[in-house]
């Protein structure tokens, strides 16, 4: 986007954040595809996998949530002309996440008790160590990856980042049947195949990243900058925390339905990666409206962020309607390639139209955090989030799913209330003025 654009429209929001939601639904359908070959393992792999998977997003969100500080100070420092702070940002997210992936990469170590709190049985919990150990080697991959794609991001460039995820969507389509089974003379390594296969696209994803950030960092402002690396820390420690926190709160969410069996788990995972179709692209507009939101905050545009909001609100709301009818008109079909069994599919199914009704919530929640996120106001986010995510969605999901034995249904019904409460409380916020003071970027004495 031009720093001089005005432009606030849905049409704004969409060039920008379409890529994004390309970039989010490929990386999606990586998670799905892996899913859809490790069904063909059974029912205990697949629920092995839905739980690591949720181990490993938990064990890599605080790096994931500390690149979303950089897309922030990179897109005001964009909106305010300031390319020399805009480019040096890059060096100073790459310094940000190889040490923390190295960190992260650590936990691998972790034996396969520890998914037994999480309520799985012997088979799973061994399935689940084999996913979990490998895809968190690769966590120094991943936060790179991050990293560069939100410094392209912050500067309005959501279609290198897009092309790369497509480039390691088409490895991941390719490897995943070969090492999960063995083809072509390969070792069938079953469930760890398919993390193998999500690593090995990821680091070809970072090669294509790194080819094309090459010439826009330049090898004398590649030293740290404490000062940048304070102003990122800020930003980003919020949104990290949050991250965290909450994924800490799903995996404990996910745990309570898999003490109340196998195929609640798995009904719960199958649809869990359904949703993920209409979650990206509400994922992705409230990613695009904090980008246009940074840009104009840090013009000093500030009247323009909450128009902003409304259109990407209006945006992330028309796709998660559509969606949601979707999940109640067609659930056979989005059904059959998980091939689940018909206690699973019944369960599946319950889930579907549950999670029509907390789109809309969903898409409000987003978007509106997306532009508070932009204009910085992230601790505001971080508070309100971690506050509906353990004080309302585990104490409601625990009384639906074990008190009142609804299982999963009753597990996602809590999820509702969250997201409900959630909802209203942020689109409040955007209508207050609060966030917006004092939310520019000062690079004046750079």
């Amino acid at each position: 986007m031009e720093a001089q654009s005005e432009d606030t429209s849905v049409r704004a929001v969409f060039e920008l954040a379409w890529p994004v939601m390309v970039s989010m639904l490929s990386y999606t359908l990586m998670s799905v595809v892996d899913t859809l070959w490790v069904a063909r393992l059974g029912m205990a792999p697949l629920a092995a996998v839905g739980l690591a998977a949720v181990m490993v997003f938990f064990s890599q969100s605080f790096g994931a949530g500390l690149m979303g500080g950089v897309r922030v100070l990179v897109a005001q420092a964009t909106g305010a002309g300031d390319h020399v702070v805009a480019r040096t940002m890059g060096w100073q997210a790459l310094w940000m996440a190889l040490p923390l992936g190295v960190l992260v990469s650590s936990v691998s170590l972790l034996p396969a008790s520890m998914f037994y709190p999480l309520g799985a049985s012997g088979a799973v919990a061994e399935y689940a160590d084999q996913f979990f150990s490998i895809r968190v080697l690769g966590a120094p991959v991943v936060l790179i990856n991050l990293a560069m794609t939100a410094w392209f991001q912050g500067r309005g460039d959501t279609r290198t980042p897009m092309k790369a995820t497509l480039i390691g969507n088409g490895v991941n389509l390719t490897l995943d049947p070969l090492l999960i089974f063995g083809l072509w003379g390969l070792p069938a390594l079953g469930v760890g195949g398919a993390a193998l296969a999500t690593v090995v696209s990821l680091m070809v994803q970072v090669a294509y990243l790194s080819w094309h950030i090459r010439p826009h960092l330049d090898l004398k402002s590649s030293s740290v900058d404490f000062e940048l690396m304070k102003s990122s820390w800020n930003l980003g420690f919020p949104i990290g925390v949050r991250y965290s926190l909450q994924m800490g709160s799903f995996v404990i969410f996910s745990s309570m339905i898999s003490w109340v069996g196998e195929n609640h788990l798995a009904a719960h995972v199958i649809v869990l990666r359904i949703c993920s179709i209409s979650f990206m692209p509400g994922h992705a507009v409230g990613e695009a409206c904090s980008v246009l939101v940074g840009h104009f905050v840090g013009a000093g545009r500030s009247n323009l962020a909450r128009p902003v909001v409304r259109s990407a609100l209006k945006l992330a709301v028309g796709i998660m309607v559509f969606w949601g009818v979707v999940f109640v008109v067609c659930p056979d079909q989005l059904l059959l390639p998980f091939g689940a069994t018909i206690e699973v599919a019944g369960l599946a199914k319950d889930l579907l139209i549950v999670a029509a009704i907390f789109q809309v919530f969903d898409a409000v929640t987003m978007a509106s955090q997306g532009g508070l996120n932009g204009a910085g106001d992230t601790r505001w986010v971080m508070v309100s989030s971690l506050s509906c995510a353990w004080f309302l969605k585990l104490p409601a999901g625990y009384l639906g799913a074990v008190v009142f034995g609804l299982g999963a249904v009753g597990a996602w019904l809590g999820f509702t209330l969250e997201l409900f409460i959630l909802s209203m409380l942020t689109w409040n916020r955007v209508r207050g003025g609060q966030w917006l003071r004092g939310a520019a970027l000062d690079t004046s004495s750079r």
